[in-house]
């Protein structure tokens, strides 16, 4: 992405910005050295002359003020940005009809996440409060979520793989409650077992294989719950003009 402003640039900059734009609309070929000497500068300068204004390189610089298509020279795409794509162009809005299927049946919502995940429920508990008449909690201490859970609780976990730590005792001592356990996982993997019924699986895709738990994004989780959020807002909405 580009934002290109100009009101960025200082007198001096903005100065040597015209100068070489002019020399560019003649000569596309123009060097970030002949640039440099042509306004009494140097190449560092004009680097961050350059960079202020977003582009990659002097190269992008020249293309876009000569009138010329950007090449982008990052030759790597990020594989999270991609991935992040895929996930919204493919977003199926039932994944949201299920979720909240399953929130309204209960009065107590108990958000779970260890980590980062426990900022994501606990981000949720915040939009979730004056949204709902429920008494919602979040914690990432399962001594707590154990304690705080009976018949008529609904405990949401988050997790990002399922895989950093085990949640069988934390599921066990829910059940035996009579609370309903849901699960949701950004990443899909068929290899793992878990005694719960309502598992969401929020992509089908992997983050980066050599990145920890801790270190995986939770972008989607943030997309997911603000999807959430807007229904609600939406039903609530409605609600109020019939």
């Amino acid at each position: 992405m580009l934002n290109i402003n100009l009101n960025k640039l200082s007198q001096l900059e903005l100065s040597i910005h015209n100068k070489i734009t002019e020399v560019i609309e003649q000569n596309h070929n123009l060097k970030i050295l002949e640039a440099a000497h042509l306004c009494n500068g140097s190449p560092s300068q004009i680097s961050k002359l350059v960079r202020k204004l977003g582009f990659e390189s002097f190269k992008q610089y020249k293309q876009y003020f000569g009138g010329q298509k950007i090449v982008s020279e990052d030759k790597k795409k990020s594989n999270e940005l991609e991935r992040l794509k895929s996930f919204i162009e493919n977003f199926n809005p039932v994944l949201i009809d299920n979720f909240l299927k399953i929130f309204k049946k209960y009065n107590k919502i108990v958000l779970f996440g260890l980590g980062p995940s426990f900022f994501c429920v606990e981000y949720f508990s915040y939009k979730l409060a004056p949204l709902s008449k429920k008494n919602i909690f979040a914690t990432q201490s399962q001594t707590y979520a154990q304690n705080l859970v009976d018949k008529d609780t609904l405990l949401i976990v988050f997790s990002v793989t399922g895989k950093f730590t085990s949640f069988e005792n934390l599921f066990h001592a829910v059940k035996s409650c009579g609370a309903e356990i849901m699960l949701v996982l950004e990443e899909y993997d068929n290899s793992l077992t878990f005694e719960v019924e309502n598992i969401f699986y929020l992509t089908r895709s992997t983050q980066n294989e050599n990145l920890l738990p801790f270190e995986k994004t939770r972008t989607v989780f943030f997309i997911f719950i603000e999807e959430i959020i807007a229904r609600l807002m939406s039903e609530r909405d409605s609600n109020r003009t019939e």
